[in-house]
């Protein structure tokens, strides 16, 4: 489907289960010059209405009835991720572009079946890999391509953030069958995309650790990731869900990387206006104050389907698929005494 060449893309969002994704990336296209929020479809009239009504939005349970109108170009899937798949594979099929919330399925086999959709439908799948839109992010991708830090020898990165437990949290976060598992598969993903997107190499072994020790919740709560790459660099990652109550900041990202010529040391909070305020919370909030990734990363959505076209820094369904296959291979290995597993060998 090829919108006209001056009007706004049509583009709903298919799932509000990630709320606060939903709710983001509705924002973004509701203020982004180049979209229109068409609709916001939900099976649930509360959730779908609580992210609809903020942005004078339509809400619709009838998936099937706006995917046949012919009026959408696009869609943003946010709903729980072992539905990604009906979702994308419906959608594809009425020829809109798709934007998928991350992680992109839950197994490897609806992953390939995502990616496949989308081919056979000739339509983009982009997966909402955000972090790849942080301005330092592409500072250091820049330095990295530029050779000034020559050859990446070792990495260590960090996504840590608050338990997303009932009730403030749905409750299909914390089961394993609607989720694909805790912690390590909801954010390790970000951080496998980001040491591929900024090395330009893949993933040949992972091992990995992981168990649930500070929430009592049914998925881990921990985990500890070491990848090795192409050419023998290494990575560490942390994905945890560790911060306390009452923290300062709810989430956070790292990186530190050593290269041959030079090294990366990069922590999002280092952007940050420190606020105390009753309506805030008790206690020292941070605020960060850098470009809003989610906003980002919908202009660059829009772009590519207008181009025709993914455009850098997109991440792809295939990369997606990717990060996916090596967070299924982290849970092979921490159920298994941690040994080295080959992402590469999932599903073969």
């Amino acid at each position: 489907m090829s919108p006209p060449e001056h009007a706004p893309l049509s583009v709903a969002i298919v799932g509000c289960g990630h709320r606060p994704h939903a709710w983001s990336y509705a924002r973004a296209l509701s203020a982004s010059p180049s979209a229109r929020l068409t609709a916001v479809f939900d099976e649930d009239s509360a959730l779908g209405h609580s992210v609809a009504d903020d942005f004078s939005a339509s809400w619709t349970d009838d998936l099937e009835g706006i995917l046949a109108s012919g009026d959408l170009d696009a869609v943003v899937v946010c709903s729980p991720t072992a539905e990604h798949r009906r979702h994308v594979e419906v959608a594809a099929a009425s020829g809109c572009h798709v934007l998928s919330e991350k992680p992109l399925a839950t197994s490897v086999e609806d992953g390939r079946a995502i990616v496949e959709a989308c081919r056979a439908a000739g339509v983009q799948l982009h997966t909402a890999f955000v972090s790849r839109f942080l301005p330092h992010v592409r500072s250091a991708k820049e330095a990295l391509d530029s050779g000034a830090l020559g050859d990446v020898v070792g990495m260590r990165l960090g996504n840590r953030g608050r338990p997303p437990l009932p009730p403030h949290y749905p409750a299909w976060i914390t089961d394993a069958a609607q989720s694909g598992g805790g912690a390590l598969i909801d954010h390790s993903v970000h951080l496998t995309d980001l040491v591929r997107h900024l090395t330009g190499r893949e993933v040949r072994r992972v091992a990995a650790e992981a168990d649930s020790l500070l929430w009592g919740a049914d998925v881990e709560d921990c985990a500890l990731l070491s990848l090795v790459l192409d050419g023998g660099a290494v990575a560490g990652l942390d994905p945890s869900w560790s911060v306390p109550a009452n923290n300062p900041w709810d989430y956070d990202f790292f990186l530190r990387l050593t290269g041959t010529f030079g090294s990366i040391d990069l922590d999002d909070l280092a952007e940050s206006v420190q606020i105390v305020s009753a309506a805030t919370g008790d206690g020292l909030r941070f605020a960060g104050f850098a470009e809003d990734p989610d906003a980002a990363m919908i202009e660059n959505f829009c772009a590519s389907v207008r181009a025709g076209r993914l455009l850098e820094p997109s991440a792809s369904g295939e990369d997606g698929l990717t990060a996916l296959e090596v967070a299924l291979a982290g849970y092979l290995s921490a159920g298994d005494g941690a040994r080295f597993v080959e992402p590469g060998s999932l599903g073969s």
